[in-house]
C-alpha cells in the first residue's frame, strides 16, 4: 500500500484527523506528511486546516472512494 493509500484510509469516515495521526499511520516523517497532505488539499481531494493541524476528505472524495469500495466488494463477490 502506498503512503497516499494509509493517508486516505485514515481519512476515509470523513471526518477531521490530526496531521499526527496521518504521520502515525504512515510511519514517515511529519514534514512529508505535510507535503502529501498540501498535494491532496491542492487538487481538492482533502479539505486542510493547517491552524489547528488537522484534515479531512472532501465529500466528493468520500463518495468517490465509497464507491470504489462498494465496486471492489462487488467484483470480490462476483456479481
Amino acid at each position: 500500500m502506498s503512503t497516499i493509500d494509509y493517508i486516505l484510509e485514515l481519512l476515509e469516515d470523513g471526518a477531521w484527523h490530526d496531521v499526527r495521526e496521518a504521520v502515525d499511520k504512515s510511519k514517515l516523517h511529519e514534514s512529508k506528511v505535510e507535503k502529501i497532505l498540501g498535494f491532496l488539499a491542492e487538487y481538492k481531494f482533502i479539505s486542510l486546516n493547517k491552524e489547528q493541524q488537522k484534515a479531512k476528505l472532501t465529500p466528493k472524495m468520500c463518495k468517490f472512494l465509497k464507491e470504489i469500495q462498494r465496486f471492489k466488494k462487488k467484483d470480490t463477490l462476483g456479481g
